[in-house]
C-alpha cells in the first residue's frame, strides 16, 4: 500500500504560502481566479504518491493573501519563479488552472526551470464578460461568490462542494478581485503560450462556457509543441468536476515529458 503522507507548509522568502508532499518530478499547481491552492485537493492527493507536487497560493489570495500588488500576471510569474529558485527545482511542469494558466505562460516564456505546461481551461477575453463583472461584484460580492461557484459545474455538485467552493471566492477581498478580473477582461492567451518552447497540453471540457477548445486550438496553432484534450461532460471546474478523467489525463502527460 502507497503511504500518502500530509502535505508540509511552508512559507517562501517572498510570502508566498505553499503546500509540498511526494517526491519525484516537481509539479506545480497553479489555481485560478479568486481561488485558492486548496482548489488541487484531489490533484494533490492523487499526484503525491509518484511527484513532488508544490501547490502555492498567488499573492492576494488563500493564505498569501496579505501580500501587497501590484498583482499581474508578470508579478505572480516572478513570485512562483523565485520559489522555484529558493526550491533549487528544475524540470519543473506547471499546471495552471484558467488564471493560473495564464500565470504559467509567463514564467514557462522566461525561466529555464520549466519542462512543460498543463493548461487547464484556458480563457480569453472574447469569451465572458470580464469587463462587465465588476459592476455585479461590487453591488453584491457574497451573492457574486455564490453564483461563480455554481457556474464552475455542469455536473451536479454536493452542497458541501459549492459551499466550499464559494469560501474560496469569499475569501477573496474585492479590490483584489476587481484589480485581477480586469487581468483577464485584457487576456489574449495565444502570444502568451506562443512565446513558450516546452510542450503544452491544453485540457478543455466539452460543456464549458467559459473557456470552450476554440481558445486552445488557437493557442495550439501558433505554440511549437502543443496539443488539445478534450474531456466529455464537464464544465470549467475541471479539476473539480471530471476530477479522475483529469488525474488521468495529467499523469499521463506527466509520465511523458523527459
Amino acid at each position: 500500500m502507497i503511504e500518502r503522507l500530509p502535505p508540509v507548509r511552508a512559507t517562501a522568502r517572498n510570502g508566498l504560502v505553499y503546500d509540498r508532499r511526494g517526491s519525484g518530478r516537481a509539479v506545480v499547481m497553479l489555481h485560478g481566479w479568486c481561488l485558492n491552492r486548496t482548489l488541487w485537493t484531489y490533484a494533490e492527493e492523487a499526484l503525491g504518491p509518484n511527484f513532488d507536487v508544490i501547490v502555492p497560493d498567488l499573492a492576494g489570495f488563500g493564505l498569501s493573501g496579505g501580500l501587497g500588488g501590484p498583482y499581474t500576471f508578470e508579478r505572480h510569474a516572478e513570485d512562483v519563479g523565485a520559489l522555484l529558485a529558493e526550491l533549487n527545482l528544475k524540470g519543473v511542469v506547471l499546471i495552471g488552472f484558467a488564471f493560473g494558466a495564464a500565470v504559467s505562460f509567463e514564467l514557462a516564456s522566461s525561466s529555464d526551470r520549466i519542462a512543460g505546461i498543463v493548461a487547464v481551461g484556458t480563457p480569453a477575453k472574447e469569451n465572458s464578460p470580464y469587463d462587465r463583472m465588476p459592476k455585479a461584484m461590487r453591488r453584491d460580492w457574497p451573492d457574486f461568490c455564490r453564483r461563480s461557484a455554481k457556474a464552475l459545474f455542469h455536473n451536479p455538485q454536493s452542497e458541501a462542494t459549492l459551499a466550499w467552493v464559494e469560501s474560496m471566492f469569499r475569501g477573496t477581498r474585492l479590490p483584489v478581485a476587481i484589480e485581477t478580473v480586469g487581468l483577464l477582461a485584457a487576456l489574449d492567451p495565444v502570444p502568451l503560450a506562443a512565446k513558450v518552447k516546452v510542450p503544452q497540453l491544453f485540457v478543455h471540457a466539452t460543456n464549458d462556457q467559459v473557456a470552450p477548445r476554440a481558445i486552445g486550438d488557437a493557442c495550439v496553432a501558433k505554440a511549437p509543441k502543443a496539443r488539445v484534450e478534450m474531456i466529455e461532460n464537464c464544465g470549467h471546474a475541471i479539476v473539480l468536476d471530471q476530477k479522475e478523467r483529469f488525474h488521468d489525463v495529467a499523469r499521463s502527460f506527466l509520465q511523458s515529458i523527459h
